[in-house]
């Protein structure tokens, strides 16, 4: 035992585990650099500590109630808070957003926040993502349109063009062309249609030609219902005459979330693994063809669409030439529509085209964001694809009304006419009076508008205060829908990727130019732009506006919904503090226990650009019913995956006194993180378990093995579905895109970036495309000694520019690889370097000489996490159990020399770890584990206090010496409904009382009992309170001992006691679920609690509550 602070090896190791984050902060590097970071770790500074987002917006804003809401949030361990307007419902007397009301309560804010030490930062916008009432329709994100005319040349004649689509009464051209009619380019003729469902509304079903300057028309939806026998549903078009088809376009109701934008969870790994709440959705029936309409052949599948944000719905399917009088729809198995809860179809904006086009073309330009599959365009012939040397300009002939003075040569023409509108992006869940379109998130321009008119204000209004300062700006992740046009995006496209895009404009509208392959490099080129003008003009701009302001900015840059093309890893390299996110809740049938992809995202783009902070939108999604324990496996999931610092979703601002309770929960998600919550009082101990960890986390550089090539192509992002090989447990890894690939060098054999992070090995998880550009520069690294994973060779180049490169990529491979054809696993030496393939990579690292960084012998990877770094001449580990309960594991650490110590975020304490031995792999430590716990073990810290031998006891293998069976005092408020005082003989769950007013309390209650030691034990003597619903204060003789908020809810209390009668009281809190069951059924002048929006209904099944037990006293020896 300690004798200044009276803590044993076995009350750390018992209690470690508290939930974790990890942050770099000056004061952390001060300490790093004086040798000693314990007394940071025990007492960390404000900045390593959580922040939370703060909603305004949804009640009155109040001086009273920022200040209540500032000190609540001090006291329980946060750093700062983030001023957000996110607002579901304004009250009649919210303030306006920016009005003069509105910013004295930001100048009060900015004061209270510097009074107590706390960091203010502010969202980007009003609501969420980034826009407002001056954001014009010219400032709004734009998409390309176009309208097709086919006319016959030799005839001079003013040609009126049809005005593309258009939307919020905003068009402006970009070009209009000319180019030779392809083959099967006029419109086909109407056929007739015939179905046998009698009750769908063809009108609605097909696409007709939309009314001059009006948005898209393929909005309307037939509904198509399953039928009664389980036979297809089949829809006849019958011509008349044999015609032509070569694509499909159609639109629908979308089913489910895409892919593309689902959370991917790490833990599964494999094509089925799509991510959170993501299911594969079958496809939607087949198109088919017959001569006679009696024998069918099958033409091409219609795929079904994940849910995107945006309203985008359109696809296409393209396919070689097929000529038959009759085609059908075969329609079947679609299955059911999650979102919308029916079994129905919805099909819309059909079009059956005599003319090419490119496969799902809209997700190629750009519309909306899915993952680049290889190309599925037939290889269509010279007639079929529009010649780019004939293309001829005519804009110039164009006039704003849409005539055109050209006389086409002889011969027939397709007329283009492009133009660009907004895409109608508003921002939402902000103060009604002042959402708005969202900014051109492509346009340097706009977003300086945005920042000039919503940051400006509050920036001027704060400068006034004295002391009063905006740390920094949040931008939350990027649920707009997709853009592909900028106003300037031919001389961005010239600019990056070296030729004009003027001739391959309509690749971007799904017309195949010069060859289906060209096409194809055209539209990557295009993607690419995209994403690289969102990371530069959109992130970039706003992280130099604000640092020239003296701020920072944290953004999910695009973030987790990926609703764009955008480049996950450059884009938020562009920001100050990448930022994550993770769910806690169970969104359609499945948690995310292991955390997010999103976050390992944010860690590798901080990781590759140097940026020391890595963040993470936390726990959003929170049920009512949550409490600490609930989120301590989450956040060890997130720490995990690279984050250190915590930003909680949210806590909404009280303005009401004591008595309105819970108080502002949100109009829709009961918002359960502020100072009304049953247990905020008590959850002290859970954020400083945070702001331990944060400040530990961010100490030194992380140990990473790998680092995987996620290719070129956008979007880009992890996707568990995808990416191969799967990681190897037991070793970390980051990701990159080409941009942070051709900025590393090598050292050692290791992969080094300008930041200084080492990799020691790369691994090609992009496929067979690789751009000439990182080709180049992995022979390079590799024959100065890089060592590679290479398991699939490159074969081409995805981009226009590089298609000249393609022999020179060919010969790349061959030097990498060996000459074609190669064998299915090997390794080939080259230069100074190695490139393997064909095996799993836990062996290619074996061969390399690389052993695994952390194993637990026996354990599943996903039952035991960790995370490494080194600090100077320490390595820390922060391993975390993430099992439902206890564990005792001989664990190795590859990194691990001489004493290892076990540092507990939970308390700041520290103790030697006994029973360590080196090996050759090694150090293999001991570790015993309590339900979801976590520690740092830290290997070459300064001396910790010492260790006997031995192996150290879980609370459960500890005997019960002693059982407090009562009675037991319990008091309770009658404020809130409950009786005054009553006593229990024996301990049991409130729901089973007899008393209406016990089975429905919600707040505090507090247990008193007393009980005889006629002699004190003489080593640590825990108190094990058994079950708790949810948290426990224990006082013992009158002084506080601790608070307990998981599992197991043990405590020592040996030097609190006293010999003969010791008194004991537990203060126990319970959840805000089972008074606002009770309150749903009664009204409003008989209600208890008081909440602006309660998600439960009357009879809901009440949570268990207070303290169940049994309450034992457990210690070795004799007492």
């Amino acid at each position: 035992m300690d004798e200044r602070t009276g803590w044993t090896r076995r009350a750390f190791l018992a209690t470690a585990g508290a939930s974790l984050a990890f942050t770099l902060i000056p004061q952390a590097a001060h300490a790093a650099r004086h040798g000693d970071p314990y007394p940071g770790f025990a007492d960390p500074p404000m900045p390593a500590r959580p922040r939370i987002w703060w909603f305004w917006g949804e009640s009155v804003t109040t001086d009273e109630g920022i200040t209540r809401d500032l000190q609540a949030y001090r006291q329980a361990g946060f750093g700062g808070v983030v001023l957000y307007e996110q607002v579901f419902k304004a009250a009649p007397d919210s303030l306006a957003s920016l009005s003069p009301e509105w910013l004295a309560r930001v100048r009060f804010a900015a004061a209270e926040c510097a009074r107590l030490g706390l960091a203010l930062e502010v969202n980007a916008s009003n609501g969420y993502v980034a826009g407002g009432p001056w954001i014009t329709p010219a400032l709004g994100m734009q998409r390309l349109v176009a309208s097709e005319t086919h006319v016959t040349g030799d005839a001079r004649r003013v040609l009126k063009l049809r005005q593309p689509e258009t939307n919020l009464d905003y068009y402006r051209d970009v070009a209009c062309l000319a180019y030779r009619t392809v083959d099967g380019g006029a419109p086909l003729p109407l056929p007739t249609i015939t179905s046998n469902a009698t009750d769908i509304d063809f009108d609605a079903m097909m696409a007709r030609p939309p009314v001059a300057g009006e948005a898209d028309a393929g909005r309307r939806k037939a509904r198509i219902r399953p039928r009664a026998d389980g036979q297809p549903v089949l829809v006849a078009f019958d011509y008349g005459h044999a015609v032509t088809v070569r694509s499909l376009t159609f639109t629908q109701r979308k089913n489910s979330k895409a892919p593309v934008i689902a959370t991917q969870v790490p833990g599964r790994w494999g094509p089925d693994a799509l991510g959170q709440g993501m299911r594969r959705n079958p496809p939607l029936g087949m198109l088919e063809a017959s001569t006679d309409g009696q024998r069918w052949a099958a033409v091409a599948e219609l795929p079904a669409m994940g849910y995107q944000h945006g309203w985008w719905d359109r696809l296409t399917v393209s396919f070689a030439a097929v000529t038959a009088r009759h085609f059908r729809l075969n329609l079947h198995g679609w299955g059911r529509n999650v979102p919308a809860g029916d079994d129905d179809l919805l099909l819309g904006g059909l079009t059956l085209r005599g003319s090419a086009r490119v496969d799902r073309w809209e997700s190629k330009a750009g519309n909306l964001a899915d993952f680049a599959d290889p190309d599925r365009t037939p290889r269509y012939s010279h007639g079929e694809v529009v010649d780019p040397t004939t293309v001829v300009d005519v804009t110039a002939h164009l006039a704003p009304d849409g005539s055109l003075d050209w006389t086409p040569p002889p011969g027939d023409w397709t007329i283009l006419r492009l133009g660009h509108t907004p895409t109608g992006a508003r921002t939402k869940h902000g103060y009604p009076g002042a959402l708005g379109l969202e900014c051109d998130k492509l346009s340097a321009h706009a977003t300086g508008v945005q920042f000039e008119h919503y940051i400006g204000p509050i920036l001027a209004a704060v400068r006034t205060v004295p002391g009063g300062r905006i740390e920094g700006i949040g931008i939350d992740s990027a649920e707009h829908g997709s853009q592909n046009w900028t106003t300037d995006f031919p001389a961005q496209f010239r600019k990056r990727r070296g030729y004009d895009l003027l001739p391959w404009l309509p690749a971007m509208m799904g017309i195949p130019v010069a060859s289906a392959e060209a096409t194809d490099r055209v539209l990557f080129d295009v993607r690419r732009t995209i994403a690289d003008l969102m990371s530069d003009e959109y992130f970039g701009t706003f992280t130099r506006l604000a640092n020239a302001a003296g701020m920072t900015v944290t953004a999910q840059a695009p973030g987790i919904a990926t609703c764009l093309p955008g480049d996950n890893i450059g884009a938020k390299g562009r920001v100050d503090i990448p930022m994550g996110e993770f769910w806690v809740n169970q969104f359609g049938g499945e948690g995310q226990p292991e955390g997010t992809m999103d976050c390992r995202e944010a860690a590798s783009a901080a990781h590759l650009y140097g940026k020391p902070i890595v963040a993470a939108e936390a726990f959003t999604g929170s049920p009512a019913h949550i409490h600490p324990a609930m989120l301590k496996p989450f956040a060890d999931a997130a720490f995990a995956n690279g984050i250190n610092r915590m930003v909680v979703l949210a806590g909404n601002h009280q303005p009401y006194g004591d008595r309105r309770k819970p108080g502002v929960t949100e109009d829709k998600f009961f918002l359960p993180y502020q100072r009304n919550n049953t247990w905020w009082k008590q959850s002290t101990p859970f954020w400083h378990t945070l702001g331990r960890a944060s400040y530990l986390l961010g100490l030194g550089r992380p140990v990473v093995d790998l680092l995987y090539h996620l290719g070129s192509d956008t979007p880009l992002k992890i996707a568990t579905a995808r990416m191969r090989p799967a990681p190897p447990a037991g070793h970390d890894w980051d990701v990159c895109g080409d941009e942070e690939l051709l900025r590393a060098t090598i050292d050692d054999g290791c992969l080094v970036m300008p930041g200084g992070m080492r990799y020691p090995v790369l691994v090609l998880a992009g496929g067979e495309a690789m751009t000439l550009a990182a080709a180049r520069h992995v022979l390079h690294l590799v024959r100065h000694g890089a060592r590679v994973i290479g398991p699939v060779r490159a074969r081409r180049t995805p981009g226009f520019a590089d298609a000249a490169g393609q022999p020179e990529l060919l010969r790349i491979a061959d030097e990498l690889w060996g000459v074609a054809p190669q064998p299915a696993r090997g390794e080939r030496r080259v230069g100074a370097g190695v490139v393997m393939w064909g095996e799993e990579p836990a062996v290619h690292l074996a061969r390399l000489g690389i052993g695994t960084d952390f194993h637990a012998a026996g354990l599943d990877p996903l039952d035991i996490l960790f995370v490494h770094r080194k600090v100077d001449g320490m390595d820390l580990y922060f391993v975390a159990n993430h099992r439902p309960g206890p564990l005792a594991v001989d664990a190795l650490f590859r990194d691990g020399a001489g004493a290892p110590q076990a540092w507990d975020p939970g308390t700041g304490q520290r103790c030697t770890l006994p029973g360590a031995r080196a090996t050759p792999r090694g150090t293999t430590v001991p570790l015993r584990l309590e339900q979801h716990a976590s520690l740092f073990v830290v290997f070459g810290a300064p001396a910790a206090p010492a260790a006997a031998a031995g192996p150290l006891s879980l609370i459960g293998e500890l005997p019960v010496r002693h059982t407090l069976r009562g009675p037991w005092r319990v008091a309770f408020d009658p404020a809130w409904g409950g009786p005054a005082s009553l006593v229990l003989p024996e301990l049991a769950c409130w729901t089973a009382h007899a008393l209406e007013s016990v089975r429905h309390y919600s707040g505090t209650a507090i247990y008193r009992t007393q009980f005889d030691l006629p002699r004190l034990p003489r080593d640590a003597v825990w108190l094990d309170l058994g079950q708790v619903e949810v948290v426990a204060t224990v006082s013992v003789n009158g002084t506080e001992v601790t608070t307990l908020w998981k599992a197991p809810y043990a405590a020592d209390i040996g030097r609190h006691l006293r010999k003969g009668r010791n008194r004991l009281e537990v203060r126990v809190a319970n959840l805000w679920a089972n008074r606002l069951i009770a309150d749903a059924g009664l009204p409003p002048e008989q209600r208890i609690a008081w909440a602006t929006f309660n998600p439960y209904q009357p009879g809901d099944v009440l949570f268990p509550s207070g303290l169940l037990g049994p309450v034992t006293l457990r210690y070795d020896g004799a007492g």
